[in-house]
């Protein structure tokens, strides 16, 4: 399952929560009314309904209550985690940064000289792989399922901290030596019209579980045991 379907059922699953939550919230306010509202003005049948079955209502009431005060108890531990997760990235954002080498500004540096947001690239790539790791590039789509392409934007976490003097450039005028030392440096798998031929991948958790294609897997197993066949014949 890639991830973004799991993204999808999350929504879903939460878009559920939400309604439960709402429909609760309605119920606990309809128990309270039936409680405290003088029924004996409106309909004394009614009202002897309600003193006859006040025990079920009050125990609807400690149902919604306790639903409620679960609510408010997960509310403030999910904005805690996030708080935590969130510095957890940063300072993994910025160790990423800093520890930048040269095939990683490299790429990095492809965003500036193409003026793109975003950038066709292969995640089989080491350095493309370990700047998603590193929190410096997220991954927005799929293009090539088989080849292993997506559309990679850098993050938002990471969006302060990539300045010209991180990834090697400068804002002044550069030499012609430093101008070719950048454009030589650039990395083939980052221009447009690449094409990765190579399925055969073992990756992070983080990009293997955007990629789960079984037609590919075995196509590139099929591959390599006609390989092994003809190596026998052989």
């Amino acid at each position: 399952m890639s991830k973004f379907m799991e993204s999808n059922m999350k929504s879903e699953s939460s878009s559920i929560v939400r309604t439960v939550n709402t429909l609760m919230m309605w119920l606990f306010c309809l128990t309270v009314l039936m409680l405290v509202m003088p029924w004996e003005y409106v309909s004394q049948d009614f009202a002897t309904q309600i003193h006859n079955n006040k025990i079920f209502i009050y125990f609807a009431l400690i149902i919604e209550l306790s639903n409620l005060i679960s609510q408010v108890v997960l509310t403030f531990f999910n904005s805690y985690n996030y708080k935590n997760q969130t510095k957890r990235l940063q300072a993994l954002v910025e160790k990423t940064v800093a520890q930048l080498d040269f095939a990683e500004k490299a790429l990095l540096r492809e965003y500036v000289l193409q003026r793109k947001s975003v950038l066709a690239l292969p995640v089989t790539e080491p350095t493309v792989r370990n700047l998603i790791d590193g929190g410096v590039l997220k991954i927005v789509s799929i293009v090539d399922e088989a080849n292993r392409i997506a559309q990679v934007i850098i993050s938002k976490e990471a969006r302060p901290h990539i300045t010209y003097k991180s990834i090697g450039l400068t804002l002044g005028k550069m030499s012609e030596e430093q101008i070719s030392a950048i454009m030589n440096a650039r990395p083939e798998y980052a221009k447009e019209k690449y094409v990765n031929n190579n399925r055969v991948f073992i990756g992070s958790r983080a990009v293997n579980s955007l990629f789960k294609s079984p037609a590919a897997d075995d196509m590139a197993t099929g591959s390599n045991a006609k390989t092994d066949n003809s190596n026998a014949a052989a």
